[in-house]
């Protein structure tokens, strides 16, 4: 629904100045007859008319400029002009503003400019009738003169709407990016914290599964070799600072030490660490050179390494795993396979969706098969470009 608070301030004052100019016509040709006859009533009533008529089809079209109005001007308009110029027997300007309004509503340039061509001969078709053909010069001017004056109004307040329509299209835009921009951060934020729950999940579930293993090592040890057990303790508790170093290298996103070796090498450490501490046979097997890849990328396998060693040995049981990697020219594989009581279907936990999740951000694909009784093997894949050879 149009509301005054709609339509622009200058369009209001035309309207009003249009219904000031009706009524004063009105005013004026009530003065300009000498006797009160029939024709009398018939001019005011016409004029009456004339000047409702347009304004009723203006109110209907304030809320999209439209042909409609115009032309209902230069029709009604024009044809009182020159019948109530005759009637009366002198020219007034009844058209002047008229032709303004128009012009300052008339949406298409191929309607104004023949328009304007109309309402400036009009009014001297209508001096024609009362006046001699050297005053036509005259009404021409005031009639092009007025539509002209109409034009340059449009103008202005088409420039006015275009600004503001820009400036509301501006806010809009500054609204979305700020929800764009509060979406990210959320994201960022989900994103972090998943991270964060991820390699605390790695690090400090694989830190504390060769703890709880090496303990029930140590107390066997104890009953049977007391000499050996100071060598155990002392054992666990390197693994347990290992632990701590490594929780705090994910707080304070450090990176590890020795993040610049070959990866082959990283494997090969990681998995003879878990070895010693929990009394598990590892055999390592590395195929192709030894390569240093992105820091993403070996985190990412090193994660998927310390996670099927944390569950071979906590969930299976096992006593033997071999670790496969193969390196080549497109792609890393590593594979795990451990002997201990594998399961009938494969449920991804925590830790097997973020090792899922890890391994398919970088293109990468995760296969997990595992039989009961029989072992679980944890196949990884990840493509490789840009690869340094060492």
């Amino acid at each position: 629904m149009v509301t005054a608070h709609n339509i622009h301030w200058g369009i209001r004052a035309l309207f009003y100045t249009r219904i000031i100019w009706v009524l004063l016509h009105l005013f004026l040709l009530g003065y300009a007859y000498k006797t009160q006859d029939w024709t009398w009533y018939v001019v005011l009533l016409s004029c009456l008319f004339v000047g409702v008529i347009p304004q009723l089809v203006w109110m209907k079209t304030l809320h999209k400029p439209s042909w409609a109005y115009p032309v209902t001007e230069l029709l009604f308009g024009g044809l009182f002009l020159i019948s109530a110029s005759y009637a009366v027997g002198q020219y007034f300007s009844y058209l002047a503003i008229p032709a303004m309004c128009a012009a300052a509503v008339t949406p298409s340039s191929r309607i104004r400019i023949p328009l304007w061509i109309w309402f400036s001969i009009i009014p001297a078709i209508a001096m024609a009738v009362v006046r001699p053909l050297s005053s036509f010069t005259m009404s021409i001017i005031e009639g092009f003169f007025f539509f002209g004056l109409g034009c340059g109004i449009w103008k202005i307040l088409d420039t006015q709407r275009k600004m503001l329509s820009l400036l509301e299209e501006n806010e809009r835009q500054r609204q979305v990016l700020e929800h764009y921009a509060k979406q990210v951060e959320s994201i960022t934020l989900l994103e972090e914290r998943n991270r964060l729950a991820r390699e605390l999940h790695d690090t400090i579930g694989h830190t504390l599964t060769s703890v709880i293993v090496g303990l029930d090592a140590l107390s066997y040890i104890i009953a049977e070799a007391p000499e050996e057990a100071p060598a155990s303790i002392n054992q666990l508790r390197s693994v347990s600072r290992k632990g701590l170093d490594e929780m705090r290298n994910q707080i304070h996103h450090i990176a590890p030490e020795k993040g610049g070796e070959p990866l082959a090498v990283q494997l090969k450490r990681i998995a003879g660490e878990f070895a010693v501490h929990t009394g598990t046979n590892i055999e390592f097997q590395a195929d192709g050179p030894d390569i240093s890849v992105p820091l993403p990328i070996t985190m990412t396998l090193v994660r998927c390494l310390q996670e099927s060693l944390t569950n071979a040995k906590r969930h299976g049981s096992a006593d033997y795993i071999q670790i496969s990697l193969n390196i080549m020219l497109d792609s890393l594989s590593l594979g795990i396979q451990d002997n201990g009581r594998g399961m009938e279907e494969v449920r991804y936990g925590f830790g097997l969706s973020a090792m899922k999740e890890r391994i398919e951000a970088y293109q990468g694909e995760l296969k997990v098969k595992s039989i009961k009784n029989s072992g679980t093997t944890v196949y990884c894949q990840l493509p490789l470009k840009n690869r340094k050879a060492v």
